[in-house]
């Protein structure tokens, strides 16, 4: 198609970016009809309220952006859809939500293009003749 591996990103971090926004508005319409996201909400909720009554799980409860995050940046690790329902289960404002998805989609792509990169350097195409 004529395009570098950045402007490939770059258009896989927007696509990304309007699928974030269109599987946020679908959760925030359907979280609640699905009784298994609840029922994983609400186990979350006690979880999380028993670990911040102790001193030093207290501290890792305020990072726990970290792994919608993580699981959005990490390749073949389900992206968007694995990572905004993990913040939803996890019960983070939207914010959050957000920030950990949209950073993870960043670096996600980042990574990808990064190899694409690597992978082209190593790899010669060779001009067919007829």
């Amino acid at each position: 198609m004529g395009l570098n591996a950045w402007e490939v990103g770059i258009i896989v971090i927007l696509s990304d970016f309007v699928l974030m926004v269109f599987l946020t508005r679908m959760f925030d319409l359907s979280f609640e009809k699905f009784k298994w996201a609840i029922y994983l909400q609400e186990r979350s909720q006690r979880i999380q309220e028993r670990l911040s009554k102790r001193k030093w799980t207290a501290g890792l409860m305020k990072i726990g952006w970290l792994g919608p995050l993580a699981m959005t940046a990490i390749p073949f690790g389900g992206g968007v859809w694995t990572g905004l329902a993990l913040a939803r289960v996890m019960n983070l404002s939207s914010k959050q939500t957000s920030l950990a998805v949209g950073v993870g989609v960043i670096l996600g792509c980042l990574i990808f293009v990064l190899a694409a990169l690597g992978i082209l350097s190593i790899v010669e195409f060779q001009e067919v003749q007829l």
